[in-house]
């Protein structure tokens, strides 16, 4: 709704009045005479109809010339504006009401202070001051803020320049930070830096001639007597702070860590560096660093050994026969095969060779598990499992199954990762059914996160283009019907439509706010769909028909012969498209 000014107002009741008088005027001269008997004779109602439609017809026919006042209401109707609620009075109406003429430049002014408003954050270390005004033509001194400031016992870091600048400008719509405390610098934690790589995941390494080198894992993590281990860095010191009511923050001191003491190892003599006892393997624990030596089996776990259990990693030089069992705190390397036998180790477990369980033989493994084939196995790994070719085998691994070398194939059995399967072959051409899954708690809360904040980029791209074709036909819109008010009306000094150029400022600004968060929540959106593109099954080479793919709960069966294609889950579905080198993981690409 339009709210007109009140002498606008006034003048168009005026006018109003005037018409009815002319109005009045009109009928008396048309009215009969009186008959000196008292007989009025009556109008035919007829005639009467038809004059007064004329006389509408007339008035609608007649071309209005819109003055500049109704060019800026229209454009105010555009942008939503609401007209000021006092403007200066027209000279006919002062006459009227007895206001002062155009020449007296007598202004009402408000016999009320301005509101001084103070607000600090939380932590005492910013002030801005908000100033309400009851009049246009009320000033704020720089003292009255000085004042304020100092009965509210602001008395630290104040701004005084940025003060007086603010009153200079007169800009009081605005908030002003009008004080600024010293930030206190904390000191920061102490921590220990390790002189070796801690990095636990190991990764085969491939030679030029395609195959993986087994023994070259960086699976042992070599340490000589008297080296030193890690060391203790202390914190670095800090500074006092202090607030905007001159209260000095104190600083909060660092955490000195504990050297990591373990098995074999010992401080140095000013306690700053941890130093190896013996010669051996590191091994890391949460709270301390072991130095473990290698228990070496030379020759065949099987009956002239026995069941092998120990603390520390195990190296197998033969093989490990059916019925027997190997535990290691740490990794259990084997050179040879293993048969039907169960393998348990707090590391990684790497089989030169390869394993045939016959069903029942299962290895597991807190870390990797690696090997050139399993057959007929039960595979399980906290992190990855990386072999050449895996066939009706139980697998499940924390992180990715990555197949490699000529043949990478994956076929029988069920197969379940945490993040992704990369290999050359799933299924065959016998329409084997081969189960592959997809399923963790990361992959778990990133759609859960996806579901209750994000959209589809493509649903959110569809919105961003509305934005922009909202904000165009606005700007030809106005543009429009600004060139109409100068073509019509070239004595106006720009005055008038100062304004209204102020509201469609503030409208282009609406506009281009919104056009930037929905371009964000764009990107935010591709984002995730990138995200969800780590969580994937790729066949570099072929999926057959018999592959049932699941990937959070979301099924898809390969119907027929799909060749490099890499399957993900999108917005509620899962979709493949080509594979790509891009695609290829780092262990194979090396």
């Amino acid at each position: 709704m339009i709210v007109f000014p009140k002498s606008l107002a006034k003048f168009w009741n005026k006018k109003e009045k005037t018409d009815q008088d002319a109005v009045r005027s009109t009928e008396g001269m048309n009215e009969q005479p009186e008959d000196p008997d008292g007989a009025i004779p009556a109008p035919e109602p007829e005639h009467a109809a038809e004059s007064e439609q004329a006389a509408e017809q007339e008035q609608l026919s007649e071309p209005k010339e819109m003055s500049a006042r109704d060019h800026i209401r229209e454009l105010e109707q555009l942008l939503g504006m609401e007209p000021e609620k006092q403007e200066k009075q027209i000279p006919e109406q002062q006459a009227e009401e007895g206001a002062p003429a155009a020449g007296d430049h007598t202004t009402e002014e408000s016999s009320e202070p301005p509101i001084l408003d103070l607000k600090v954050s939380s932590n005492g270390m910013r002030a801005v001051l908000e100033v309400t005004l009851h009049s246009l033509n009320q000033k704020v001194t720089p003292e009255e803020i000085l004042a304020f400031l100092e009965k509210n016992k602001i008395c630290y870091g104040i701004l005084e320049e940025e003060i007086r600048e603010y009153c200079r400008q007169a800009n009081f719509s605005q908030s002003l930070v009008c004080a600024v405390g010293k930030q206190v610098l904390d000191e920061n934690d102490g921590r220990i830096e390790y002189h070796f790589e801690t990095d636990k995941v190991l990764r085969p390494i491939q030679r030029k001639d395609g195959s993986l080198d087994y023994r070259e894992l960086g699976l042992v993590k070599n340490i000589s007597k008297g080296d030193s281990l890690c060391a203790l860095i202390m914190p670095k010191p800090g500074s006092d702070g202090m607030d905007v009511y001159g209260k000095v923050v104190p600083y909060r001191k660092g955490t000195v860590p504990a050297l990591p003491v373990g098995v074999n190892t010992q401080p140095s003599e000013d306690g700053q560096t941890l130093i190896s006892t013996v010669d051996g393997t590191i091994e890391i624990l949460p709270n301390a660093i072991n130095v473990n030596e290698i228990f070496i089996v030379k020759g065949d776990v099987g009956r002239d050994s026995g069941n092998v259990s120990a603390k520390c990693s195990v190296l197998i030089q033969g093989d490990v026969k059916s019925g027997f069992s190997v535990s290691a705190g740490g990794d259990i390397t084997v050179r040879g095969i293993v048969e039907h036998a169960n393998l348990e180790a707090g590391g990684n477990i790497v089989i030169s060779q390869g394993m045939n369980g016959g069903g029942r033989g299962r290895l597991k493994a807190g870390g990797n598990i690696s090997g050139k084939f399993f057959e007929n196995a039960i595979l399980d790994a906290q992190h990855e499992i990386y072999a050449s070719i895996i066939m009706s085998s139980s697998v499940r691994a924390g992180g990715s199954l990555i197949l490699n070398k000529d043949i990478a194939t994956l076929a029988g059995g069920e197969c379940t990762v945490g993040c992704g399967v990369y290999a050359k072959n799933i299924g065959n051409p016998s329409g084997s059914v081969t189960k592959v899954r997809i399923e963790s708690r990361e992959l778990n809360s990133l759609l859960t996160e996806t579901s209750k904040k994000l959209k589809n980029p493509e649903v959110l791209l569809h919105e961003l283009d509305n934005a922009r074709r909202e904000m165009r036909e606005f700007e030809d819109q106005f543009e429009r019907l600004h060139q109409q008010f100068l073509q019509q009306h070239p004595e106006d000094d720009g005055s008038q439509f100062e304004q209204v150029n102020k509201a469609a400022e503030k409208k282009r600004i609406q506009f281009s706010k919104k056009i930037e968060e929905l371009e964000e929540q764009h990107q935010l959106s591709e984002a995730s769909l990138n995200s969800f593109l780590s969580y994937s099954i790729i066949a570099k080479g072929m999926a057959y028909p018999g592959t049932k793919i699941e990937i959070a709960g979301y099924t898809y069966n390969v119907v027929k012969e799909t060749s490099c294609a890499k399957f993900y889950l999108t917005f509620g579905k899962i979709e493949w498209r080509p594979a790509t080198p891009a695609d290829t993981p780092d262990t194979v690409k090396h």
